[in-house]
């Protein structure tokens, strides 16, 4: 992996595009290097949807294709779709595996019923076992809407003052 000139990283999965949009309208924002985890499991349709909502009730977590350490960047956003009321596992995988992370780490979540996010938000961070700099939650009807655009703001600018009052890893 080449070395980036970016301060931060977007590490996120995605099964149906809402979180990679996200991610997208985060990276432009940040100016960060996007990160998709990878695994052959969940794939389209609705096998792949009533298996990622299994896997997230049951714990159960898939195979990811290795992520390169990310604790050289300034700060880090974490993303994922919610699923059964809970991260979705391929971003559990990933934090089950205990990365080493930058001082500054947000959590973005995209959900189809947006009355989750406080409980995904607290299982987040007790598998991450540090505190979110900033947690951003969008429902996934409200893309590209002033709201949207609101949401965003806030996350970003508590992302940047974080990372700056951190300051280098």
């Amino acid at each position: 992996m080449p070395v980036s000139k970016s301060s931060h990283a977007i590490l996120y999965y995605s099964r149906d595009g809402h979180t990679d949009r996200l991610a997208h309208k985060l990276a432009s924002r940040l100016g960060g290097d996007l990160i998709r985890i990878a695994t052959t499991s969940y794939r389209g349709g609705w096998v792949g949807y009533m298996a990622g909502g299994f896997d997230s009730l049951t714990g159960r977590l898939p195979k990811i294709a290795p992520i390169a350490d990310l604790s050289h960047y300034a700060s880090l956003s974490l993303g994922s779709p919610v699923w059964a009321s809970c991260l979705a596992a391929p971003l559990r995988a990933y934090l089950a595996q205990s990365p080493a992370m930058p001082r500054t780490v947000g959590l973005f979540v995209t959900s189809a019923d947006p009355s989750f996010p406080t409980k995904v938000f607290k299982m987040a961070g007790a598998l991450c076992r540090r505190p979110f700099a900033a947690t951003l939650s969008v429902p996934n009807g409200i893309d590209d809407t002033p709201e949207m655009d609101r949401r965003i703001n806030a996350y970003v600018a508590k992302i940047e003052m974080t990372a700056l009052q951190a300051g280098p890893a």
